[in-house]
């Protein structure tokens, strides 16, 4: 079975880039940074992905941030060289970036804005895994968090019922009510 090369979207600021592997339930996911490059392998439904490539430009590792979501992986990279203009892509390789390579529009920044922005929304990195250490020195694989899918038990929320004993709608209770 020959390998594929997953869906890449990436947004960068002066500071740092944010890359989304955009597979969903990976497993057997390998990923290692260097501060000039990526090489990832995982499984998704039954098919194996893998690429390696050379950033643009060098990257911090150990300030890097990585994690697995239900449909991909999500990472932000700080860049060395914070002050520096914007890379033209994000790899040394046109074809690449060409083929597998999209914006991401939903964290898109454009250049002249970026003083706006105070940065990438982060919130969905929290409790990631950081880059260039044992990713049991982090604690991963400590906590089991529920998937977004998971069933929610509703059995404590009172619904109001009418003397017949079914549902109420509360605007026909109260046709003064706007909701």
């Amino acid at each position: 079975m020959t390998a594929h090369v997953p869906p890449l979207k990436w947004a960068q600021r002066k500071d740092s880039v944010f890359l989304t592997i955009d597979l969903p339930d990976i497993v057997k996911e390998k990923i290692d940074l260097t501060a000039s490059g990526l090489s990832f392998f995982g499984e998704s439904e039954e098919q194996k992905y893998e690429f390696s490539v050379e950033f643009f430009a060098k990257v911090i590792p150990e300030e890097s941030v990585w994690k697995v979501h239900g449909r991909n992986v999500l990472m932000h990279l700080v860049k060395v060289e914070k002050e520096e203009e914007y890379w033209p892509r994000l790899t040394t390789e046109k074809k690449f970036d060409k083929q597998y390579v999209t914006t991401d529009w939903s964290r898109y920044v454009d250049e002249d804005d970026e003083n706006v922005d105070t940065g990438f929304d982060l919130s969905g990195l929290a409790g990631g895994e950081q880059f260039g250490g044992d990713m049991n020195d982090f604690g991963a694989g400590d906590e089991e968090e529920p998937d977004s899918d998971d069933d929610v038990n509703l059995d404590d929320i009172d619904i109001p019922q009418s003397s017949g004993g079914e549902e109420t709608n509360a605007a026909e209770e109260d046709p003064t009510r706007v909701d």
